[in-house]
């Protein structure tokens, strides 16, 4: 299967968790995709962020593409730049964090397969979240 990032449209997530997701690869959109869910997520410029999660069925493999970052595993934490990767086991807590002026790109990884519901329920929370402030 051969995607191009830019013909998938994205799920936009407001602040605080501002990012696009797109789902790339999974078995909800390809029969043939068995085993895995491909996103790519991109955090907003300055502050786009994810909040502090876990997975319970699926370990996430974060490889990043670009932009500037820090991400949070447990208790450490680390600088990400272009060309570094960090896996986050299932039941795992986890966070990652744009801190530079350009977009921060993210291939995410879920083995085995996530359901891309979970991306929905994120932009319900956002939209909840944004309504509560």
């Amino acid at each position: 299967m051969f995607i191009q990032f830019d013909s998938v449209n994205g799920v936009k997530i407001d602040k605080p968790f501002e990012r696009e997701l797109k789902v790339l690869m999974s078995p909800d959109n390809n029969a043939n995709v068995k085993d895995f869910t491909l996103i790519l997520s991109t955090l907003a410029p300055n502050g786009g962020c994810t909040d502090f999660h876990s997975h319970n069925e699926s370990g996430e493999l974060m490889i990043f593409l670009s932009g500037t970052g820090r991400a949070w595993f447990e208790d450490s934490v680390y600088d990400i730049t272009p060309g570094t990767a960090l896996y986050a086991p299932p039941g795992k807590v986890h966070k990652t964090l744009n801190t530079g002026n350009e977009p921060l790109q993210i291939a995410c990884i879920f083995i085995p397969a996530i359901s891309t519901d979970y991306i929905l329920k994120m932009r319900e929370e956002s939209e909840r979240a944004r309504g509560n402030s």
